[in-house]
């Protein structure tokens, strides 16, 4: 489980983020290299690294641009834990899909 909230600048990108984390070593490892690297990214932003995310996760190849996402390509041959790694970039997308009172 991750609960995650977040304030959005007038730009639409993360100004500050905060999260829970109820997870497998894995996903506490996402969340940190998600935290770590958010602020400033807008919805786009985590669209896009989201699915280039889950496109390597799915078929390898190239390493996406996320900073120090390669730290988890141990977990790459073990396919039970890529929502695992996926899960703070989908949250964050959640957050930034509800309206500004919910955030």
């Amino acid at each position: 489980m991750l609960a995650l909230g977040c304030t959005i600048d007038g730009a639409g990108a993360i100004s500050a983020i905060g999260m829970k984390v109820s997870a497998c070593a894995v996903g506490q490892a996402a969340a940190a290299i998600f935290a770590r690297n958010a602020v400033g990214r807008d919805c786009a932003d985590l669209k896009a690294a989201e699915r280039s995310i889950a496109a390597w996760l799915s078929c390898g190849g190239e390493l996406p641009d996320w900073p120090r996402l390669a730290m988890l390509e141990p977990a790459l041959p073990h396919s039970g834990r890529h929502e695992a790694i996926l899960l703070p970039w989908r949250a964050a997308l959640d957050a930034l899909s509800k309206d500004e009172a919910s955030r």
